[in-house]
């Protein structure tokens, strides 16, 4: 009882120091395929499943994993406003967002991927908000 019960302290010590912190330009963040699903490569200390990707981010992993590594590496460069001319980068774009129902982005300059994906509240831990534009490139 009490190991559960600091386990869901430090999710949400993880959450309010996601929202509160400093925010980097620039993350770099891992993503692996395991058991049939795609994940966030990260410390957590609750269940693994709400490191899940899913509902087209899945895809997007999927299509960026070209040579079927079941790992892919990526920049990720959160912004409130547009930024043009960033070579080697794709945009996504914020369609819809809600605290504690994730966020739907809509996904540009990738040949042939038109799915929408949306970003579970496990975003607030790592980019500590929902930004406008997401700028992201493979590095691997």
């Amino acid at each position: 009882m009490l190991t559960k019960f600091i386990s869901y302290l430090k999710l949400a010590w993880r959450y309010i120091k996601g929202v509160c912190s400093f925010r980097h330009r620039e993350y770099d963040l891992q993503f692996v395929y395991e058991d049939n699903m795609w994940y966030i490569d990260m410390s957590w200390p609750g269940d693994r499943y709400n490191l899940a990707m899913v509902a087209g981010s899945n895809h997007l992993l999927t299509y960026l994993d070209t040579k079927k590594e079941n790992r892919v590496r990526m920049l990720v460069l959160p912004s409130k406003k547009r930024i043009s001319n960033l070579e080697g980068y794709f945009e996504c774009v914020k369609q819809y967002s809600g605290l504690f129902a994730g966020a739907t982005y809509k996904v540009n300059g990738l040949p042939d991927f038109t799915r929408e994906i949306w970003l579970c509240p496990v975003t607030l831990t790592v980019l500590g908000h929902y930004p406008n534009f997401i700028y992201i490139k493979q590095i691997w």
